[in-house]
């Protein structure tokens, strides 16, 4: 069953000073766990990748730094990170300086840096395919090349698959809408998607339904679950994260 989630609505817990985690996909994947992370001023999270999972990190808000693999940098807001499997890493608030997340997921007064997390498979799924092999990956929207999809109308900032960082384990991007493009109802019966909402107003067709989604949402989708989606009226356009998990996946219209 297809879900809507709303960031703001989610059960925070405080998983260590300043740190609070939600689940997104809250165990009802197979194929991905995803949360949101969310660093006050000075805190910071050091974790190791799991052995078979690659770890994707988007800021939704705020700017953090990821340490790892004998390297630091920073991530402004609307940066991919790619992380191998057995890296030890740290991601940190940056500098708290006056960029938070609101409910909706934009940057506001305060200190807060907002992250969306996906761990591709999750650890005991079984799955076994190749990961990404370079240590820490990290791409900005603002400067990843944008490629254009004229026959369906769409643009695309690849992220993770064979056009970026390399992995059999997921494919990520961003993809931008105009004003009527349309994604017909399909379903991908190999694989999970989950699309983090970034600007405008998109309607999708969740569980037979319409439902208009907007920044500080996401929706995901078990294989096998027919969606759909377009521009919601009196939007010029849209765009959003999109994952698909595993990367090879297959996509049946109608």
């Amino acid at each position: 069953m297809g879900r809507v989630v709303t960031f703001a609505d989610l059960s925070y817990r405080e998983a260590a000073s300043g740190v609070a985690r939600a689940a997104i996909t809250a165990g009802d994947t197979k194929e991905m766990a995803a949360e949101v992370i969310r660093l006050a001023r000075g805190a910071s999270v050091t974790e190791t990748v799991p052995d078979g999972s690659d770890r994707y990190l988007f800021t939704l808000a705020g700017r953090v730094t990821v340490s790892g693999a004998g390297e630091s940098r920073t991530m402004e807001e609307e940066a991919f990170a790619t992380i191998q499997e057995g890296t030890r890493f740290t991601i940190a608030n940056a500098d708290g300086a006056g960029r938070a997340a609101d409910g909706a997921g934009r940057a506001a007064d305060g200190a807060v840096a907002t992250i969306v997390s996906v761990v591709a498979p999750p650890p005991g799924s079984g799955a076994k395919r190749a990961g990404f092999t370079g240590g820490v990956a990290l791409a900005a929207r603002a400067s990843t090349p944008v490629h254009d999809i004229p026959a369906e109308k769409k643009r695309r900032i690849y992220f993770v698959g064979q056009e970026a960082a390399r992995s059999e384990r997921a494919h990520a991007m961003i993809v931008l809408y105009v004003r009527d493009t349309v994604t017909s109802l399909h379903m991908h019966p190999n694989a999970e998607s989950m699309f983090v909402l970034l600007s405008g107003r998109t309607r999708f067709t969740v569980n037979g339904e319409d439902v208009v989604v907007e920044r500080g949402q996401a929706t995901y989708f078990p294989m096998g679950d027919r969606h759909g989606l377009r521009v919601a009226d009196g939007e010029d356009g849209v765009s959003f994260l999109e994952f698909h998990v595993p990367a090879g996946f297959v996509t049946v219209r109608g």
